[in-house]
């Protein structure tokens, strides 16, 4: 069989080769979850979920946070929930995950993190097969579409790399995607079936991050729109149209309140204090942005477009532009109502609605932004989107040209596919710290690199690989330590022991730096050893004594 048959959309093997490709993901998933380190942020999360379990296990069922084995000893489980500094943030996923860490009764911190690296890496391979049926249904069922789609998100070397231990933004990228489905599925379809899919996929997503309320919004223009464009007359009665509007309209808030316990003792209230904490957001750390360090509330505009242009890769911005200019010129010569009567052309401007209204709101509200454009992440599954319209404008322009622009073109698409594999592999497992080659030469001078500070595992690595010693005391920036220690208790049994973190370089066997906030080289002698993500230095280990 040849590849064009192969490949064609009515191909008797497009199931398999689907199949192939999403299975495929997961397997790759599942065998390498075990190697990435273990983030900044992954105590704080766990905190988080922690005390919102034992809330409403006193509530439910106080006699479980009597059992020692489900807690253990743990002080801030003692913390009520109204008075803990993070009450504000949405558990529907760190609730689930951590009811599910204490009921298996996990043995040490190494094996529940590998499983929460496991069940975030899980929810953002949902993101994909959520991804995937979006750009089938915007082709009118195109299988093609849909896994060019995918693959434009799993080739993303960044967000792959962050699929694994990113329990807040590549979370909330994964859970919006499945809002975006059921809102083009709900849209096309206001039934209730369907409005109550939407209902739970949107409650989910706003009770993982506040910014979700746009799907909401999002529907309802839409289904106005719709209604007053005609486009159900042969879409059941009116009566099914107004249940399904009014079911949605019910249940969203239920489930919202329903998967949130913050919001049970005073539901209106403290959504809105948790929606104005999220517009002020409190931290106002330093940042390295352009070579020089700033503060989180002093941003310039142009930090999250930057971040945007230097770790998406060239081939996802060329067709991003080109996607935007098809979207633009289909909306001019249509008199600006971007689509037709009876097409799938309004999904664009759901796509384009939801990449581009976020990034503008907190460009023009200034707000609190850092470590790269993680907050934002969500808007990337639309802008894909729109990156895959301008991938079939220019797929269906090939027939009929010449054979040197054809083959220009598919090698190029192919030559940027394969450079973002390669990306992956060559940088694995630290793929989160990639730059383009817009960011320049040794990015970490300019920029914050391993924010994360993923990289100590595979630094607390190479030290035990290159000293016998039976105890090895180690030591970072203050600022990092938090990391260090956390990504010494990833190690395997018989190695963490060996391991000492101490916090005053004068006791410490060796140092290790991750260069956050730290631009120019270290005034320290004998730097013995580096971890590299491709031929990026991200850590550098120097040994204080002998």
């Amino acid at each position: 069989m040849t590849l064009p048959r192969l490949l064609a959309r009515d191909s008797r093997w497009r199931h398999w080769l689907v199949g192939l490709c999403l299975g495929g993901l997961l397997v790759l998933g599942l065998a390498t979850v075990r190697d990435y380190g273990m983030s900044y942020d992954a105590q704080p999360s766990r905190e988080i979920g922690m005390t919102s379990l034992r809330y409403v296990a006193d509530k439910v069922n106080p006699g479980f946070v009597t059992q020692p084995s489900q807690w253990g000893n743990f002080a801030y489980f003692n913390v009520p929930l109204a008075q803990f500094k993070d009450r504000d943030y949405g558990v529907a996923y760190e609730l689930p995950v951590t009811l599910a860490e204490r009921l298996l009764e996990l043995p040490d911190t190494r094996s529940v993190f590998i499983f929460r690296h496991l069940c975030t890496f899980l929810v953002s391979w949902v993101g994909v097969l959520a991804l995937y049926g979006l750009g089938r249904r915007r082709y009118g069922g195109d299988w093609r579409a849909g896994l060019a789609a995918a693959a434009l998100l799993v080739l993303s070397p960044r967000l792959f790399g962050e699929f694994f231990y990113n329990d807040k933004d590549a979370v909330f990228l994964a859970l919006s995607t499945v809002a975006t489905y059921t809102t083009v599925r709900f849209v096309e379809r206001p039934t209730w079936r369907w409005a109550c899919l939407h209902a739970l996929a949107c409650a989910l997503a706003i009770d993982v991050r506040l910014m979700a309320v746009l799907w909401p919004l999002a529907t309802l223009v839409l289904v106005a729109w719709q209604s007053a464009r005609g486009e159900y007359r042969a879409v059941g009665s009116r009566r099914q149209r107004v249940g399904g509007l009014l079911s949605y309209a019910l249940l969203l808030p239920l489930l919202v309140v329903a998967c949130w316990p913050f919001l049970w003792a005073a539901p209106w209230t403290n959504f809105v204090q948790a929606f104005h904490n999220m517009q002020h957001f409190r931290w106002d750390g330093p940042i390295l942005y352009r070579g020089k360090v700033i503060y989180a509330f002093d941003l310039p505009w142009h930090y999250v477009p930057q971040w945007i242009l230097i770790t998406t890769p060239l081939a996802q911005l060329a067709l991003l532009g080109l996607g935007l200019g098809v979207v633009v010129r289909q909306a001019v010569r249509r008199g600006w109502l971007l689509y037709g009567a009876g097409t799938r052309e309004w999904q664009d401007l759901l796509f384009l609605g939801l990449g581009l209204s976020p990034l503008l709101a907190v460009i023009v509200l200034h707000s609190v932004l850092y470590d790269g454009w993680r907050q934002t992440y969500f808007i990337y599954p639309p802008l894909l989107l729109v990156a895959l319209r301008g991938l079939v404008a220019l797929w269906r322009w090939l027939p009929g040209r010449a054979w040197w622009q054809q083959r220009l073109v598919a090698g190029a698409l192919v030559i940027g596919a394969l450079s973002s594999a390669v990306q992956i592999v060559w940088m694995y497992p630290l793929e989160s710290l990639y730059f383009n080659v817009l960011a320049g030469p040794n990015p970490k001078a300019r920029f914050e690199q391993d924010y994360w500070g993923i990289s100590y595992l595979r630094g607390l690595e190479w030290v035990l690989a290159h000293d016998d010693r039976p105890v090895i005391r180690v030591c970072t920036d203050p600022g990092m330590s938090p990391p260090l220690r956390d990504n010494s208790q990833m190690l395997p049994p018989g190695s963490k022991e060996r391991i000492q973190v101490v916090y005053k370089p004068e006791e410490a066997d060796y140092f290790l730096a991750n260069y956050r906030c730290h631009p120019a080289p270290y005034d320290l002698l004998h730097e013995t050893g580096a971890v590299r993500a491709g031929n990026e230095v991200v850590l550098s280990i120097f040994r204080l004594k002998w």
